[in-house]
């Protein structure tokens, strides 16, 4: 049947039953005939023999047509005729669902590609990370070892070692403490306790965001220039604390008051450590970790000193320190601190996991603390040049 249809033909032969397994027979009188009639430029000659066959024949021709303009970008094909029933809707539906999913997908890996760039460009206004990872102590400080830097040059260089880091989110921080500061640091996903930096009392890890439990002291205050991830949520910066003390603490630089003065308080807070000091202005920690206070803002000076991402001001540190300069200190008792009360075992546990499972990056001043009696007589930057002259003496 239809032995005479060829390749010209834009006909729509969907009578037969595809999906079902059988063929429909088209005879003389079927409104079919018709529809091919209209659709060729002369007039159809018609044999009756071999109709299933040729009938298959057209089918597959309208299948290769429709696949060819819906791949040009062309809207799913309508039928020829509005007189003649010859769509398989299953077919229709099939088409149109799949030419609207790949509109949207299309879309949706066009938004992926956009965000991805934002995020570069976000991350491009760090310096590049070094070379080497973060364990290999003696390469990691590499690019420093073999240059005659002081002053705001060699400053610069250690921020390009130790500015580029991973960022954690709030809750990841929460985490991380359970870890950095469990009270058995050789088994700490073990330990049910943690300790609190200022009290130095062990408290239950469940206690974390509780009103009588522990919260997140940030060492160097968020209205000291902390607007914004990475430097609002690292690490280094960041310890358990008692509510109550944290709250006493607030945004008092770090220092030591005249314990004979009436406004001096010893303990700070009733719930401090007993050799703790503070004034309206000053708060001094506990003596056992001030070398490890004293070090992490050495850090955020360091690795914060230049201008952060989203155009949050730089940090520093000064003997007069200023929320509105972001200026924190004590700096010359913060260099007491670090010469009276070296790294422990603990502190320098705590950076190598901050490097290893954290932020990817290291602390220099718990790495390389060693250094002559400063007393504050030395400016800051001086205090980095000798960190370099023992890197290049232990190497």
């Amino acid at each position: 049947f239809f032995s005479t249809i060829t390749e010209a033909d834009n006909v729509v032969l969907e009578h037969c039953s595809i999906f079902s397994g059988s063929m429909r027979t088209v005879t003389t009188g079927d409104p079919l005939l018709a529809a091919l009639h209209s659709n060729r430029p002369e007039n159809t000659a018609i044999k009756p023999q071999n109709h299933n066959l040729n009938l298959i024949n057209a089918t597959s021709t309208l299948w290769r047509r429709r696949w060819t303009a819906f791949a040009s970008g062309s809207k799913p094909p309508i039928p020829v005729s509005n007189n003649t029933d010859i769509r398989d809707s299953t077919e229709q539906i099939w088409l149109t669902c799949f030419y609207f999913s790949w509109k949207w997908f299309s879309r949706l890996v066009s938004c992926y590609l956009l965000l991805s760039l934002n995020l570069v460009a976000v991350a491009s206004e760090y310096p590049i990370p070094s070379t080497y990872a973060c364990e290999d102590i003696t390469n990691y400080y590499s690019p420093v070892k073999h240059l005659r830097l002081k002053g705001e040059a060699l400053k610069r260089k250690l921020n390009s070692i130790i500015a580029p880091h991973r960022s954690l989110s709030y809750q990841e921080v929460w985490d991380a403490l359970k870890i950095l500061d469990a009270a058995d640091i050789d088994n700490p996903e073990a330990s049910l306790g943690i300790v609190e930096i200022y009290s130095l009392r062990v408290v239950s890890k469940g206690l974390s965001g509780k009103p009588q439990g522990w919260n997140r002291e940030h060492l160097w205050p968020r209205s000291y220039g902390l607007t914004t991830v990475p430097s609002l949520t690292d690490l280094q910066n960041i310890r358990p604390a008692d509510v109550n003390v944290n709250s006493s603490r607030g945004n008092k630089y770090y220092g030591e008051c005249i314990t004979s003065s009436p406004k001096c308080l010893r303990p700070a807070n009733k719930e401090a450590a007993s050799d703790t000091e503070a004034d309206k202005r000053i708060w001094a920690p506990p003596k056992q970790v001030r070398g490890d206070i004293a070090r992490a803002l050495m850090y955020m000076a360091v690795c914060y000193g230049f201008q952060q991402p989203g155009g949050s001001p730089a940090l520093r540190l000064s003997d007069t320190p200023n929320v509105e300069n972001r200026e924190m200190g004590l700096l010359s008792t913060l260099l007491e601190w670090n010469e009276v009360d070296p790294p422990s075992r603990e502190e320098k546990l705590r950076n190598e996991r901050i490097c290893k499972f954290y932020q990817h990056n290291r602390n220099p001043f718990v790495d390389h603390p060693d250094m002559p009696n400063l007393y504050g007589r030395v400016s800051f930057q001086d205090v980095l040049l000798i960190i370099i002259v023992m890197i290049k003496e232990k190497n």
